[in-house]
């Protein structure tokens, strides 16, 4: 995959982390339901997650496909 930044091609793998995920407008405290606008990803206190992810080393940028989640939106 091309980087959409810089053009140059992107090297696939995984975003992986533990319990809480959610894409949101301005940093704030975590809530359990997420926000008007913003969008929780993964809330599991027992498992880790893990996102298709492709990252360019070149500019420092990484892009997530979480189009196999459930999704909440607030």
């Amino acid at each position: 995959m091309k980087c959409p930044n810089c053009n140059n091609e992107m090297e696939q793998g995984y975003l992986q982390g533990i319990r809480r995920v959610a894409w949101v407008k301005r940093p704030h405290k975590a809530s359990l339901l997420p926000k008007q606008g913003e969008i929780l990803l993964e809330n599991n206190i027992f498992k880790d997650f893990i996102f298709a992810a492709w990252i360019c080393k070149d500019c420092e940028k990484i892009l997530v496909d979480y189009s196999d989640k459930e999704i909440q939106k607030g």
